[in-house]
This record gives structure tokens, sequence and C-alpha cells, in this order.
């Protein structure tokens, strides 16, 4: 019967003891936080966990490299949670604890790894898993943004230009138009009646636009959302075929740098969860979660799974067997991000003619209904 709770020999009841459970931070919030200052990016914590790494490498203990790295840290509220861990590590709390009481600020894995890595000694190496897994977070997103960059200033100029022929141009034609003395094509009336709507509502227009935009960020973390949304995102045609690789390589990498570190599986998978946003994954991880808890194999919940890469089940179960679940994850994660970067790329560039043709199309079309009108009375003359 596979045994997640002592894989990797760290049991999962010694980690839960090491690894109190996550406690909402209910300080009171000052002025500076609500106003002065915003959460750190997650470039500045890969800088600061980069440091960590680094002194503690060399033999810097760890209560003055925090320190140091507070000192020289320009993200204020970053640097207040640093010097909060260090003096909860000067005053003998573990280094783990310290961190979970600042979870907001740091990877959700990172309490975890730190637990295991403090029960054998090798905190560095524990940093440095985490801080690679980070490196690969932030340079897959980087790609994707880099990637959506030109299709989102297309659609944008699309919608400007849309705006300013509807807006400004059309109706400089209007009392053309009327001095014609005879009916003009449909969708010049159409597009006419649109541009006069526009510009009498106008307010009304942007007040729900804003109202829209203020719901869908309130509610952005709400079922009703997410559950479209992702859902969109992993079975639509086209999109799917990136996604799907992307979130699976992420979610490998997340639990192949925990067992790495020592975590057992079961609480690998159980953090895994939590710091999860897909509703997929999280239902996915809940099943491997159960299966674990009941002595049962992890990857058989995969094999069921039809959204997930064939081969994903396979080489999991293939990591059970031998005994190196995490290196098998660690490289199948690394794989699919890959994966996922080449085919992001290709369906940009396949994206970019469609959006150009359709913009083309709908400037044509406007002009066209301005020209028509005029050619035909032209023509009749």
């Amino acid at each position: 019967m596979f045994n997640a709770n002592t894989y990797h020999g760290f049991s999962a009841t010694n980690a839960s003891a090491i690894n109190p459970p996550a406690v909402a931070n209910r300080k009171t919030r000052t002025v500076n936080d609500l106003f002065g200052s915003r959460k750190p990016s997650g470039a500045a914590v890969l800088l600061t966990l980069n440091q960590l790494a680094v002194m503690t490498q060399n033999g810097v203990e760890i209560a003055e490299a925090l320190e140091s790295v507070a000192e020289h840290c320009t993200q204020p509220r970053l640097a207040e949670a640093l010097r909060s861990i260090h003096r909860s590590v000067s005053g003998g709390s573990t280094f783990a604890a310290a961190i979970e009481s600042q979870r907001e600020f740091f990877p959700a894995s990172l309490p975890a790894i730190l637990s295991a890595a403090e029960a054998t000694g090798d905190i560095p190496s524990a940093i440095s898993r985490v801080v690679e897994q980070m490196r690969a977070q932030l340079q897959m997103r980087a790609t994707v943004i880099g990637a959506m960059i030109y299709p989102v200033i297309l659609i944008s100029a699309s919608f400007f230009v849309f705006a300013a022929l509807i807006l400004g141009v059309l109706p400089q034609f209007q009392k053309v138009f009327d001095s014609l003395g005879k009916p003009i094509p449909t969708s010049t009336a159409y597009l006419l009646g649109t541009g006069d709507f526009c510009r009498e509502h106008v307010w009304l227009i942007l007040s729900g636009i804003v109202a829209a935009v203020g719901l869908v960020w309130h509610f952005r973390s709400h079922s009703v959302l997410r559950e479209p949304f992702f859902g969109m995102l992993m079975h639509f045609p086209i999109v799917r075929s990136a996604y799907r690789p992307l979130t699976t390589g992420r979610t490998y990498r997340t639990l192949a740098s925990m067992i790495l570190g020592g975590v057992p599986l079961l609480e690998s998978v159980r953090l895994t969860r939590r710091a999860t946003v897909d509703p997929n994954w999280n239902e996915l991880l809940a099943q491997m979660e159960q299966n674990l808890i009941e002595g049962k194999n992890p990857s058989e919940v995969l094999r069921h799974t039809t959204w997930l890469p064939a081969e994903a089940a396979q080489m999991m179960a293939t990591g059970q067997r031998t005994g190196r679940i995490g290196e098998v994850l660690d490289d199948m994660g690394k794989y699919y991000e890959e994966e996922a970067s080449r085919l992001l790329k290709r369906i940009i560039v396949a994206v970019e003619p469609v959006i150009i043709l359709a913009m083309g199309v709908m400037v044509s079309g406007i002009v066209l209904s301005v020209l028509l009108p005029m050619l035909d009375v032209t023509s009749v003359r």
C-alpha cells in the first residue's frame, strides 16, 4: 500500500508540528499600509530570497543574513516583514515559523520546505530550490505577457479607430446624407444611429464600463467568475493547447520543489492545492489528497482526467515506482512549461493576422457605408 505519510523519510505529522497552520496576519493596518505602500512585486521577493540563499550558502548565519537583506531592501512592506522575521528568529523561533507569520509576502510552499530543511540542516539548498521555482514562474509570466502585448495593442487600436470613425467622422456626413433626398443604405443608417446613441449616452456608457470593470475586479476570486473563466481556458479549442501544458508544468514543478525539499507527498499536495487558483486543478489535487489519505495510488486520479496530457499520469506513476518522484515531476514540469511557451508563441503568430484582417474589414465597412450613398447620387447625376 502506498504510504504518503512517510515519503522521503519525513512524516506528515512532524511537518504539521513544525509548520503550523496558516494564520492570517491580524496586525492593525496603518495609514501607510492603506495609502503609502503596496505589496512587493514577485521580482522583489525573488531578489530577497536569492540574496538569502547566496549569503547562507557562503556561511552567513540566517539571522545576520535577514538583518543585512532587510537593511538594503527598497520595498518598505517587504523590509518590515524581513525585520519582523529577524526579530522572531533572534528570539528563538524557527525560520520556518517566522516565515509563516509573514506568509503573505512569500511563496506558499516556502514554510513547508524550510520546515523539512531545518530537520536536515540544509536551509541554503531549500531556499535555492524556491528561488529556482520562482524564477521559472516569473520567466513564464514574462513570456506570456510579452506574447500578449502586440495583440492587445492591435485590439486597442481597433477599438479606438472604430470609436473615432463612429463618433467623429460619420457625424460630419450626416448633413450631406440628409441633403441627398433619398434613403441611405441600411448599414449607413445603423452606423449613424449607433453614433447618435453613443454621443447622447456617453456618460451612461462610460459609467457602465467602469461599473463592469469594478464588479469583475471585486469578484475576480469568486467562483461565479473563476469557474467559467478557467473553464474557458481549459476547454476552448485554441487556448487549451497552450494552457493545459502550462498549468501542468507549473503544478508539477511546485510539487517537485517541495518533495525534493523533503516535504512528504501528502503535505506537498495540500500546499500545492492551497497555492493553485485554477478550480480544475484544485479539484484534481483534492482527489489526489483523498487517495493518499486512504492509502491509494495518487496517479490513478490523473489517469481518469481527460484534460491532462496523456503522459502526465504515466510519468508520475513511474516516479513513484522508482522512488524518484521529485526528479521526475521536475523534469516533466520543465518540459511542459517549455512546450506551453512554444505553443503560445505559435498561437499569437496565428492570431495576429486574424486581428489585422478583422480591423481592416471593420474600417472598410465603415468607409463603404460613407461612400456608397455618395457614389449612388453621383451615378444618378
